[in-house]
């Protein structure tokens, strides 16, 4: 009894011994596969940094289903045997399958050794795995245009512009290059879609002197343009464009730029007179002068543009001025009215039409008396150039023969506008 009993003993205390030894060797285990895979790393990363292939081989056995040492083997072996490289790459995409990176060097690899058809397939892999991400519709597209697939191609880079603004301008540069210039195809290849996009287009068209593809991108992109916009009419007024800085100074505006006709011609209403454009304007230098709406004794309407001069200004700029969009070769009268009351100055000011192509005077009305004892009407008959399409209309200082030229006194001017005269007037 008491044999059997030992027996039993011994057999029951078996499970109990053998736990804690199958603990250990688990733990052995798991210890000497960490040991096996952080070497491994560190082989891998060692490879990669010094474009070691015997490491990159030696990571790959320590741990074959790790993707990293068979990305830096790919890697390295595309300098040498591509079919290897194909190889390395493949296998580290299937060992991380949802890394879209992984992918995209098997689409590198394989198009590098001219499969590619193979390298779409595997860049399209990349797509589903990372959708709102610049880098895998930049890669396809590019694969896919190198392939002869334009249409396909652009519509990949448009997402990868979209995704990363950054990228937009090569994109459009490389629509640019592959029409040979032409915008019309640039703008059916970007398709744009968005202010960010539109306005991208717009600056590519600008530096590259499309005017008309340019305005026509600003006027898309909306209010997100109006800084582009303004620094873009200025620069087109200085260039003398004055038909395209008209089109886009119209943008927003109830009523737009005709040839021939002054906006608001009597002064009835409140505007930036600094603004660049084809309303009226004033000078910068302001000083010894201020301007306001009068409301008092009009010539007609409910406001006149009242100046007084209490000092020094500037003789040679432009008190007030518009311009004005004209027709080549053409006949016209300037029509206006003015009050004068008290004006002191060796410069007294005068009405002027310049020809804003070549700057110079094309008709004046003189110096305007010093008061005028209530409202006058003036004509001033000029002939616009050949080529000229815009004329300013200025209020300007004649006399002084340097600076200071002081002024004092009072000025208004109400009732501007423009006649085309007909043959035989």
């Amino acid at each position: 009894m008491n044999e059997k009993s030992d027996s039993l003993q011994s057999r029951n205390s078996i499970p109990h011994l053998a736990g804690p030894a199958v603990l250990v060797i688990i733990l052995l285990l798991l210890t000497l596969h960490a040991g096996r895979s952080g070497f491994a790393s560190l082989l891998a990363v060692y490879a990669a940094q010094n474009n070691n292939l015997a490491a990159a081989n030696q990571a790959t056995r320590l741990n074959a289903a790790d993707a990293d040492p068979h990305y830096v083997s790919g890697t390295i072996l595309e300098a040498s045997d591509l079919s290897q490289a194909i190889a390395e790459h493949q296998k580290a995409a299937l060992a991380r399958p949802d890394d879209y990176a992984l992918w995209l060097s098997l689409a590198r690899a394989r198009e590098l050794k001219g499969e590619t058809d193979s390298a779409i397939l595997a860049a399209r892999q990349a797509i589903p795995l990372a959708p709102y991400y610049a880098q895998p519709h930049y890669q396809l597209g590019n694969i896919l245009l190198r392939a002869g697939r334009s249409d396909e191609a652009f519509r990949e880079l448009r997402l990868a512009g979209e995704a990363n603004p950054t990228l937009m301008p090569g994109v459009i540069d490389l629509a640019w290059k592959l029409s040979g210039g032409r915008a019309q195809f640039v703008e059916q290849a970007i398709e744009p879609a968005t202010p960010q996009s539109h306005i991208a287009l717009g600056e590519f068209f600008r530096r590259r002197e499309e005017v008309d593809a340019a305005i026509a991108m600003y006027i898309a992109a909306g209010a997100m343009a109006e800084q582009n916009r303004r620094s873009y009419l200025a620069e087109l007024i200085t260039a003398k464009r004055f038909p395209q800085a008209a089109r886009l100074w119209a943008v927003g505006r109830a009523v737009g730029v005709t040839p021939g006709v002054i906006r608001d011609p009597g002064f009835e209403q409140e505007g930036n007179l600094n603004e660049p454009g084809f309303g009226w304007r004033s000078s910068d230098k302001l000083e010894g002068l201020h301007l306001s709406l009068d409301l008092t004794g009009p010539r007609e309407g409910r406001s006149s543009l009242k100046i007084e001069f209490n000092g020094a200004s500037d003789p040679a700029s432009p008190l007030v001025s518009q311009l004005v969009l004209v027709e080549p070769n053409a006949h016209y009268q300037l029509h206006f009215a003015v009050r004068t009351e008290a004006i002191v100055s060796g410069g007294v000011p005068a009405v002027m039409v310049m020809d804003a192509i070549t700057n110079s005077v094309v008709g004046q009305s003189g110096e305007l008396p010093r008061t005028t004892g209530g409202w006058r009407d003036y004509t001033v008959d000029f002939v616009s150039g050949a080529n000229t399409n815009a004329v300013q209309v200025e209020l300007l200082r004649r006399g002084c023969d340097g600076s200071p030229c002081p002024i004092f006194g009072r000025l208004w001017l109400d009732n501007f506008s423009l006649q085309k005269m007909t043959t035989g007037e």
